[in-house]
């Protein structure tokens, strides 16, 4: 007797899931090409300020630290958001707020990083009822998030491709290289088509996010200068910009929280800096 066909859709999921597995065996995704990058963490003990710079040409490494660099900064605004009991209602960042280009992969779990971020991540922002201090850490929110979509999808876009390759290429290939390599290999560069289209059409859609981020990612890295320069220049001016009395009380938690965004901007925008190159590589 002839089995059932799974839908086209459950095969996708599986064949994703299959691949994904395979992808987490050591050693897969620290070799997935080669990547140099500083950052730079933050700790602060019995009021003594440490910091350190750490060099990485390892991507699950360059992660990790990445990742401990933030750390600090959502424990201050969850801090800031439980005691400004009177201040306006926390935001949060949206996959459409940091582009239009991105708004047609918003809400989709193959696609969305920034919604579907594990529970150590958080893209909400302390918002205090000065207007100049809610813009500059809901900018600074969606910076984060950008680069932090923009980190994943080069990622999972690389993953896919070094398993549609059986991993059979140099660490160095660029972004755009690698991928031209893989659709001739799966025959995606000639239309996804047929009942087995689930693995090319996901690939394909990696690829159309890869491209629009690719559009995005410049108009964040020339602000990122400019975006550090604020917040230092708020940091600055907080005691005579905070008046409200209540808000005044956890000045000096909100001063902490601007100079981790400050940091977290420049570590983010030097990591940003690094993948828009690899991202630019990509052609239609």
């Amino acid at each position: 007797m002839t089995q059932p066909t799974a839908p086209r859709r459950l095969r996708s999921l599986a064949a994703v899931t299959a691949l994904a597995g395979l992808l987490t065996l050591p050693g897969c995704n620290s070799g997935l090409f080669e990547f140099h990058g500083t950052i730079t963490t933050t700790k602060t003990v019995n009021g003594k300020t440490e910091t350190k710079t750490q060099e990485f040409d390892n991507w699950e490494e360059m992660k990790v630290a990445m990742d401990a660099s933030g750390k600090e900064l959502r424990a201050t605004t969850k801090e800031l958001i439980k005691n400004l009991v009177e201040a306006p209602p926390p935001g949060e960042v949206h996959l459409s707020d940091l582009s239009t280009k991105l708004a047609n992969f918003e809400g989709n779990p193959d696609f969305d990083f920034v919604a579907n971020h594990p529970p150590e991540e958080d893209f909400h922002y302390v918002q205090i009822g000065v207007p100049s201090y809610d813009e500059f850490f809901r900018a600074a929110a969606e910076f984060h998030a950008f680069v932090y979509q923009t980190r994943e999808s080069i990622k999972k876009l690389r993953m896919m491709a070094h398993a549609t390759l059986s991993g059979d290429v140099e660490m160095d290939i660029s972004l755009g290289d690698l991928v031209r390599m893989a659709m001739e290999r799966s025959g995606a560069a000639n239309g996804v088509t047929g009942e087995a289209s689930g693995v090319e059409a996901h690939f394909q859609g990696m690829v159309d996010l890869g491209m629009n981020i690719a559009g995005s990612a410049p108009a964040f890295v020339q602000k990122t200068q400019a975006l550090i320069s604020t917040g230092q220049q708020l940091v600055t001016a907080a005691p005579s910009s905070i008046t409200n009395p209540k808000t005044v009380l956890h000045l000096d938690l909100i001063v902490k929280g601007l100079n981790q965004s400050v940091t977290v901007v420049g570590d983010s925008g030097k990591l940003l800096g690094e993948l828009a190159v690899d991202l630019a590589t990509l052609r239609k």
